[in-house]
């Protein structure tokens, strides 16, 4: 796997990105960061300039892979994780399994636990966006039919079963609104209801945690409001 860390400071941040995204999407909020701490991005298994994945994956085994890289490049930590999307999970596995690493955690419109049930639920009704959701839905089923190799419905379920990360300094931040083109209204507000209410499950992980709802905002809230997530990811920093 290709890592990048630049920067100086006592406390390494770590930007893990969504899935398929070879890390290269982290805009200025990399290069801002990088003139206030250590700052290491990278691609995971199947991404970027990464090798092919050697088995199926998991948030787990990707957690595990991403605490080897660190410590083989000689990134001791602490760490502050942030996590976009799919890298959310990932990083809340993380912070649960290497609780002795990890100084603080942003979740960026992180994909809550029970998103892969909501994308496989989508009804089929002829318009372009649910065939989108069935797309995504099987090949998040079949590790074969995405470049991650990624092992959806165990990699949800083994992070649901994640209930607290204690006192984890924590920003939990995330659109209030979903907008999918050809999702019916009633489907919309479903889906809108159950991510809201993820992100709130994610919050409730820590009693040191911080939920940042954000109105009229896309997908790469760290794109569209950079300084608003440097912000508070300045905040995160011991």
């Amino acid at each position: 796997m290709h890592l990048r860390c630049e920067g100086s400071g006592a406390t390494t941040v770590v930007l893990i990105a969504g899935l398929t995204d070879g890390g290269d999407g982290w805009g200025p909020l990399r290069a801002s960061m990088i003139a206030r701490t250590r700052v290491c991005d990278y691609a995971r298994f199947g991404t970027g300039t990464s090798d092919p994945a050697p088995t199926d994956q998991t948030f787990s085994t990707e957690a595990a892979d991403l605490r080897t890289l660190l410590r083989v490049a000689g990134e001791p930590g602490p760490y502050v994780l942030v996590g976009h999307s799919f890298g959310g999970p990932e990083a809340v596995t993380f912070a649960h399994r290497y609780a002795d690493d990890v100084a603080g955690l942003m979740l960026i419109d992180a994909s809550p636990a029970g998103w892969y049930d909501a994308v496989c639920s989508v009804p089929d009704d002829g318009s372009a966006q649910p065939n989108t959701f069935g797309e995504l839905c099987a090949s998040l089923s079949n590790p074969a039919a995405n470049p991650e190799r990624l092992d959806a419905p165990p990699s949800f379920a083994a992070v649901a079963n994640i209930t607290s990360l204690g006192d984890l300094p924590m920003v939990v931040l995330s659109g209030s609104e979903r907008s999918f083109a050809g999702v019916s209204a009633s489907e919309l507000g479903q889906l809108t209801r159950l991510w809201n209410a993820g992100q709130a499950a994610w919050a409730r992980l820590s009693t040191a945690s911080q939920l940042v709802p954000v109105e009229h905002v896309g997908h790469y809230i760290h794109l569209e409001l950079p300084e608003l997530v440097i912000e508070l990811l300045r905040r995160l920093l011991p």
